[in-house]
């Protein structure tokens, strides 16, 4: 899921960073986002921003995506969020800033 002032940035990913750099990020959260990804890099956020904000959830985890800038999200691999209420994994895209830092 991703936040709803994130949206347009997040459908034009690929024209930021790249295609081949979008979708390495994109299998990362939707099959590893528990772990350090294969490619890129990515670390527990320290500080304030670091706290789960829904009951489950992973602390912040920030990726680095291509020095472009950075992609920050929470994981829940046993949520039972949505309709049917069967337990799957969540990713939430907290923040993107694609300016470089």
């Amino acid at each position: 899921m991703v936040h709803r002032q994130y949206v347009d940035i997040w459908n034009s990913l690929p024209e930021q960073v790249g295609l081949e750099n979008a979708q390495q990020f994109w299998d990362h959260v939707a099959f590893t986002a528990d772990q350090h990804p294969s490619v890129g890099s990515s670390s527990v956020m320290k500080g304030k921003h670091n706290a789960a904000k829904w009951a489950g959830y992973s602390k912040t985890i920030h990726y680095e995506i291509s020095g472009a800038g950075r992609l920050d999200y929470q994981y829940n691999a046993n949520s039972s969020e949505g309709t049917k209420g069967d337990t799957h994994g969540v990713v939430k895209i907290m923040t993107i800033d694609l300016s470089s830092h």
